[in-house]
């Protein structure tokens, strides 16, 4: 069921989809960097022989939101006492360029931190983030002034889950579109990033914490959503669900993982004996290339991919069984193993894949098939790092966290 709010014509639709974000060679605009898959574009990280440099830190509060970082502004999204706060601070220096706040209002659930999950999303001149309670702000990149908030998760009934809002919205032209959760039919939405205002909702489905991503079908633009049981490509001019296929299944699980995307070809994985699925969204219904329970089993981790192969991590931090794999794209056949390599977020720069571990080991490996072969390594300080680093212009942003309450972020020179 698809509910729209505002008709357009077919020409404003066209310069809505056709329209670009405005970031430059280095940034970091959103979760998992510019192509939204973990690729450092245009960047490049030398085999370090002594410990990079820290460039700065700088304490923050709980969440678990990575950073997004666009001409030389670095957005941290955290939560301080009863306030969700976003912070613009300058990458060369740590200044505080400025700050905007919004009341927080999450209670918290499984886990103790109270902070936002989401990733900052930097298009043109704003930045939209989403809070742990499902509030949606937008505001300047300039002065950090509001330019317009909702509370959508409050307005649609959804539920907070397991650890509150986590899913990163996609900002394609001038829309915002969310996987919130909502009732009747509100569990995708899309808002118009000029005022804030409901253009679509659709699908009856939970929210999951994978980030929705766009692919092109048959040379037209679709949005993909991984939500708590199923995925859905969706036209992301009015809502309406192109395909669909069954993903996830009932009991205390999550889908996590963001899908990656080759053409006409989506990759998903969850863990929980979910899975991975490589499928062709073009035909219809989706046609599976193949399916693996044995293989990637990612419990929040997004592969990257090189050429023909994926670098993955698979199992569980909670169970202590993460390791790290090659697999390639095609079939999903295994080319090498590393057990016990702990849960890692994984950025692919070049023929270089840097993996930041959980519990604070910072390790660069290269994108081979042959072997696991480890380039240079170095411990980060104590901490828990499962907020999503980024990569921009040689830096490296590490949030780590202290406390429930306490974290801080750090930059590393990782090519200075």
């Amino acid at each position: 069921m698809i509910k729209l709010s505002v008709h357009r014509s077919i020409s404003t639709l066209l310069v809505m989809l056709l329209s670009a974000s405005t970031v430059a060679a280095g940034d970091w605009p959103q979760i998992l960097g510019p192509t939204r898959d973990g690729h450092a574009v245009g960047e490049t990280i030398p085999a370090w022989t002594s410990p990079p440099t820290v460039r700065w830190r700088v304490p923050c509060g709980a969440g678990y939101a990575g950073v997004a970082v666009a001409k030389g502004n670095v957005l941290l999204w955290h939560r301080l006492d009863d306030k969700e706060v976003l912070d613009c601070i300058a990458s060369a220096d740590s200044r505080q360029l400025w700050q905007a706040s919004f009341a927080a209002i999450y209670r918290g659930g499984v886990d103790a931190d109270r902070g936002p999950r989401s990733v900052p999303v930097i298009d043109r001149n704003q930045v939209y983030v989403y809070g742990a309670a499902g509030d949606m702000h937008a505001v300047s990149l300039t002065d950090g002034s509001n330019v317009w908030s909702r509370e959508l998760r409050a307005e649609h009934d959804a539920e907070d889950g397991y650890f509150g809002a986590g899913s990163t919205p996609i900002v394609v032209g001038d829309l915002l579109i969310a996987a919130i959760g909502g009732r009747n039919s509100a569990g995708l939405i899309a808002i118009d990033t000029r005022d804030g205002k409901t253009r679509w909702t659709a699908v009856d489905e939970a929210a999951s914490y994978a980030s929705p991503v766009t692919m092109q079908v048959n040379e037209e633009t679709r949005v993909v959503a991984v939500l708590g049981l199923t995925t859905v490509m969706v036209d992301p001019v009015n809502g309406k669900i192109v395909q669909r296929f069954d993903f996830g299944r009932r009991g205390p699980t999550v889908n996590a993982a963001t899908p990656l995307v080759d053409g006409v070809q989506l990759f998903v994985t969850a863990s929980y004996g979910i899975g991975c699925r490589m499928l062709d969204m073009s035909s219809d219904p989706p046609k599976d290339l193949w399916a693996r329970r044995d293989v990637i089993n990612s419990q929040y981790v997004t592969p990257v991919r090189h050429r023909d192969f994926m670098y993955a991590i698979s199992g569980r931090e909670d169970m202590g069984d993460a390791e790290l794999l090659c697999v390639r794209w095609s079939d999903g056949q295994v080319a090498w193993r590393r057990p016990n390599f702990g849960t890692s977020h994984l950025i692919a720069s070049g023929d270089r894949v840097l993996a930041q571990g959980t519990k604070g080991r910072l390790v660069l490996i290269a994108a081979e098939s042959k072997e696991y072969r480890e380039l240079a390594g170095v411990d980060l300080p104590e901490g828990t790092y499962r907020s999503l680093p980024a990569l921009a212009d040689g830096v490296l942003f590490c949030r780590r966290t202290i406390s429930a309450t306490e974290g801080e972020l750090i930059a590393l020179e990782l090519n200075p």
